[in-house]
């Protein structure tokens, strides 16, 4: 499997539809905002949560300011699955992108499900393995590719992890700061994508126009085989 053709199913598309439904009438829907904050770097209270609708943003703030992102989750995703299994803080800060709503699933209710339900088990499993590869390529990305080929596998991978989405809701500052360089450089990056027809740039937001495209453009230029 390579990156250009991975499954990119959500958690929750890998359970059966008795259990898919059964999961989330144990959870509370809750509402947030555009760029409320859902869950701290550092919080230790365990549970899981799912994307009903809209975004989440999942990455660091630093103390100058700056967003480090490291993913961005669409409908179906989870996030926090590891406080369900160890007693180690969050890693990331999880904001929302418009106007999101996620399930949110208590650890007791949540155990209550996993003991007696295999299923959960092996799309947790997949979910989890999916992302260590993607996590993998990533870095590969980071430590070999040119920035224009690292911009772009970037952006194909962000698009996989929401659902295949046709826009990235995301500020060029902080994508600069996801990739190690410099937003003069991102923008230049990007405008050479875009000269090429793979994406559009708007206000605060990047639209895949041609994702196929894009991903074929990836696999020519960034060293993946099938």
């Amino acid at each position: 499997m390579s990156l250009i053709d991975i499954d990119a199913t959500p958690f929750l598309g890998l359970l059966p539809p008795r259990v898919a439904e059964e999961l989330l009438g144990l959870s509370v829907l809750v509402k947030y905002s555009n760029g409320q904050l859902i869950h701290t770097r550092g919080e230790l209270k365990p549970g899981l949560s799912i994307v009903h609708s809209g975004a989440a943003h999942v990455g660091v703030n630093g103390i100058d300011g700056t967003f480090v992102t490291a993913a961005a989750l669409g409908q179906g995703e989870c996030f926090g699955e590891f406080t369900l299994f160890t007693d180690l803080p969050r890693t990331h800060d999880v904001s929302s992108i418009g106007e999101t709503q996620i399930y949110q699933i208590s650890k007791s209710k949540f155990d209550s499900l996993y003991e007696r339900e295999a299923s959960i088990s092996r799309a947790l499993l997949k979910t989890t393995l999916t992302r260590t590869h993607i996590l993998l390529e990533t870095l590969d990305a980071l430590r070999r590719l040119p920035i224009l080929e690292r911009t772009a596998k970037t952006l194909l991978t962000m698009s996989y992890t929401l659902g295949r989405a046709d826009s990235l809701i995301i500020k060029q500052i902080d994508l600069a700061y996801s990739l190690g360089v410099t937003r003069v450089s991102l923008a230049k990056a990007l405008k050479q994508l875009a000269s090429i027809e793979l994406i559009e740039i708007g206000y605060g937001r990047i639209n895949f126009l041609d994702r196929d495209a894009l991903a074929r453009w990836v696999q020519q230029h960034c060293g993946i085989s099938d």
